[in-house]
């Protein structure tokens, strides 16, 4: 009898032992930092245009569905794509539209091609997303590659990415810009159809994507300064500024416009900028700093585009 008491507290010991290892494997998982971008991989060459025409080929002979394409520059070109499998996770909360495009960059930087897109895992977190991304991010990797993660050095934790904004006082992803309101979904479309299609402000498509499951569409849009833009609202100019590090932030642009319903919003700057450029410091060359006027020039220059009026004052006052 003694033997079999004996028996049942190892096994109890062990059973104890095996779930604090198993408990201290979840924690490590859980706590894994992400970063925003994947380096799928480099090249030597040159040949911006060529490559992203390689990319593009690639991704939609692995099911990717192409959404659009734009070249930044002589020396940084974006695909577009998004897959089924996305778009059902973009579809799972109202406003879970901003996961559907995946951003895949060519960047030419000292005679080497970088190829690198925007990391599903880290976004997915940051935009509240309880679905997983697995499927996508793994046929995503299965078929351009993935050398390494980059875009902040620590990385952000699960935790922080959910609750993320750049320092305090500064808005989260539940504080975008509200761009305007117009009486549906429809009547929202129309008005930005006509204004993406004259350039307004300087702005243009890239891609649209409507969310299954959702009275949503995504718009991805260029800001140009060759188009009017703005300087500060620009991307090129933006990206000119902060995007210097060693692996380019291509896969930054194009940025979002987001239709629900009759309304039209967009990701803050100051959240979405930051999001992408989460090591970025405040102060100093290529600092935010140095963005100080981009928020306020690019949510007039996305109102503009989006067919903003002011409210009309009543005269009435409690």
């Amino acid at each position: 009898m003694r033997a079999i008491h004996a028996l049942r507290g190892s096994v109890r010991a062990v059973g104890m032992v095996a779930a604090v290892a198993l408990f201290a494997a979840s924690q490590t998982v859980a706590a894994e930092p992400y970063r925003p971008f994947v380096l799928a991989y480099t090249e030597s060459g040159t040949d911006v245009s060529g490559e992203a025409a390689s990319v593009r080929e690639r991704l939609e002979g692995a099911d990717f569905r192409f959404l659009g394409e734009y070249p930044v520059s002589n020396d940084r070109h974006v695909v577009v794509v998004t897959h089924d499998d996305l778009l059902s996770v973009a579809g799972s909360e109202a406003r879970g539209g901003y996961i559907a495009p995946i951003r895949v960059a060519v960047t030419a930087v000292d005679g080497e091609l970088q190829v690198s897109y925007n990391n599903l895992e880290y976004f997915r977190h940051a935009y509240r997303l309880d679905r997983p991304v697995t499927s996508v991010a793994n046929r995503l990797s299965s078929t351009l590659g993935a050398e390494r993660e980059y875009g902040s050095e620590g990385g952000l934790s699960e935790r922080d990415l959910g609750r993320y904004r750049y320092t305090f006082g500064m808005e989260r992803f539940d504080a975008p810009y509200e761009l305007a309101s117009h009486g549906s979904r429809r009547a929202a479309l129309s008005e930005l159809d006509g204004n993406l299609a004259s350039r307004v402000a300087g702005v243009s498509e890239v891609y649209r994507v409507d969310i299954p499951g959702q009275d949503v569409t995504v718009i991805g849009v260029a800001v140009r300064e060759a188009d009017g833009a703005d300087q500060d609202s620009a991307d090129l100019h933006q990206l000119g500024i902060v995007d210097v590090g060693e692996f380019r932030h291509t896969a930054t642009v194009p940025l979002e416009i987001m239709v629900r319903g009759g309304e039209v919003e967009a990701l803050h700057m100051r959240f979405r900028k930051a999001l992408h450029f989460p090591d970025l410091r405040m102060l100093g060359d290529n600092s935010f700093m140095r963005l100080r006027s981009s928020p306020g020039a690019l949510e007039e220059t996305l109102k503009a585009v989006a067919g903003y009026q002011e409210q009309e004052d009543s005269g009435f006052e409690w």
